[in-house]
């Protein structure tokens, strides 16, 4: 087959993506999906459906006294219908120390029980505590989730090269933050980049510090235009439908089989989009 050297775009020739995610369930998810609706930003919010409606105030040194109960289950499909709902463990327990038997019960009722409540299947997983291994990997693969994000901070905009082993860029308190934000904004992207925030709702409030929040989603807009913003399951699903693109021998022609539009960037000439359903005839011509 010919050989190309493509540059995968996401939608609309964008080469650049933002994508949040929020573990828990907790009643601040209230506060922060207003302010994601409000900026037109995406964001997986990881459940476990065994402490949903959960009470409990707790008090930390060094932070305002928190309230870290749960949202009510009858609450979710509204709360989070213009977000993606993610399974984080039936009760945010370490699914390594558990052992294979309730480990895999605790992934498939939680999976099963927030799948009923949000009429949807769950692509995204978050592991309790940042903790797994190659067999709760393989748990979650059986279960039907096809991807889960760690808490190792990368400092970086790469795409995951394991969607098990989904490292975000960095939390959201992280005093790189907004350096980072700068860096992603400003400058040239040669390839696709995901700058990914992750953490808990009910840090603002232990912290105090809901305006960080507020001052990366505002600064990011002035980005707004070369940006993709969305959840980790739809940058999921976009990344698995360009995998199966089909090629000709001689590299000339592609086929996109999927149900979506996909962009990419021949080495040589703009952008292209390749239509759902559609076979596109590329010509590598430089300008």
């Amino acid at each position: 087959m010919g050989k190309r050297f493509d540059i995968m775009l996401f939608p609309e020739g964008k080469a650049k993506a933002f994508s949040l995610s929020y573990d828990d369930g907790v009643v601040q998810d209230r506060r922060l999906v207003e302010i994601y609706n409000r900026y037109q930003v995406k964001c997986t919010f990881n459940l476990g459906y065994g402490v949903l409606g959960y009470k409990q105030v707790v008090d930390v040194p060094g932070k305002r006294r928190t309230d870290i109960s749960k949202v009510e289950p009858e609450e979710v499909q509204e709360l989070y219908k213009n977000q993606e709902v993610g399974g984080h463990s039936l009760y945010h327990s370490d699914l390594t120390a558990l052992g294979s038997p309730y480990a895999m019960y605790e992934i498939l009722e939680d999976k099963k029980q927030l799948e009923k409540l949000v009429q949807r299947p769950l692509k995204m997983f978050a592991y309790p505590f940042g903790f797994f291994n190659e067999e709760v990997k393989d748990m979650l693969k059986t279960a039907g989730y096809r991807g889960a994000r760690t808490v190792k901070s990368m400092y970086s905009f790469e795409l995951p090269e394991d969607p098990f082993e989904w490292n975000p860029t960095c939390h959201h308190k992280d005093e790189r933050l907004m350096d980072l934000a700068d860096k992603f904004i400003h400058e040239p992207a040669f390839k696709p980049e995901l700058f990914y925030v992750w953490g808990h709702g009910y840090e603002f409030d232990g912290d105090d510090n809901w305006q960080i929040m507020e001052d990366l989603l505002q600064y990011l807009q002035q980005g707004r235009e070369e940006i993709w913003f969305a959840s980790n399951g739809e940058i999921l699903d976009y990344l698995e439908a360009f995998s199966r693109l089909e090629y000709s021998v001689d590299g000339s022609l592609i086929r996109n089989p999927s149900a979506m539009d996909l962009w990419m960037k021949p080495a040589f000439g703009r952008a292209v989009c390749l239509k759902a359903g559609t076979c596109t005839e590329i010509e590598d011509t430089p300008l």
